[in-house]
């Protein structure tokens, strides 16, 4: 009988670790491994934020089921992205912008070029997932949204936000953690890549146009 029992244990862990290891190769399919090879200063007055703060972890995205505490890992990428524009928004801020200008579907996804139909707000989305992509966000003065692994047993996908690149590492803000993170803590993969930056339009009185005043401002964190 305990021998019986040992089997069935045995054939039990075999099957687990054969699912995890399927589930995993399925997830990580579509990734690329980027390796940083240009240094980009790392801006120390951009605002961190996490998804999970209290003053906005019950927010729903648009009229999904889904939270900000969920599924706001974009979102407060976006928040961090344009802490240092002429108009600073807190993560609270930008899902309640988005969501009244209808930019979040039922399913609670982004939608890019709704996003990019809000004034002041800019979006490119990269067709390839790559080093180049990257590296063109940032050499612009803007700062990428990848798509990565969160390093976990039973990972799943997750979106940070790179703002640098020291040493040979890309540098980002996870907004799930406190603190930065580097790129290589979720194994130098990504999924795709996404730049948004804020920058205010001034109508050219003189032939009605519209141009960029580039013009950003140092932003502290408030309520």
């Amino acid at each position: 009988m305990k021998s019986n029992t040992k089997k069935i244990l045995i054939i039990t862990l075999v099957i687990v670790i054969g699912l995890v290891s399927v589930s995993q190769l399925i997830k990580n399919r579509g990734g690329v491994n980027v390796q940083c090879q240009t240094a980009y200063d790392v801006d120390g007055e951009l605002v961190s934020y996490r998804q999970d703060d209290p003053k906005w972890k019950d927010l729903h995205l648009g009229e999904s089921e889904f939270t900000m505490e969920s599924s706001g890992c974009i979102t407060t990428c976006i928040a961090t992205a344009i802490s240092r524009s002429g108009n600073p928004l807190n993560p609270g801020q930008v899902a309640t912008l988005l969501s009244d200008n209808g930019v979040f579907d039922q399913d609670g996804n982004l939608q890019w070029g709704k996003l990019d139909e809000i004034p002041g707000f800019n979006t490119k989305v990269y067709d390839k997932p790559d080093v180049n992509a990257i590296d063109e966000c940032l050499a612009q003065g803007y700062y990428p949204i990848v798509k990565v692994h969160r390093n976990t047993i039973f990972s799943y996908h997750h979106f940070v936000l790179i703002i640098g690149a020291v040493e040979g590492e890309y540098i980002c803000m996870d907004p799930l953690k406190d603190g930065l993170t580097k790129l290589k803590d979720y194994g130098n993969r990504i999924y795709s890549v996404r730049c948004v930056w804020y920058e205010e339009q001034i109508i050219d009185s003189l032939d009605g146009s519209e141009i960029g005043n580039g013009e950003f401002t140092n932003y502290i964190a408030g309520d």
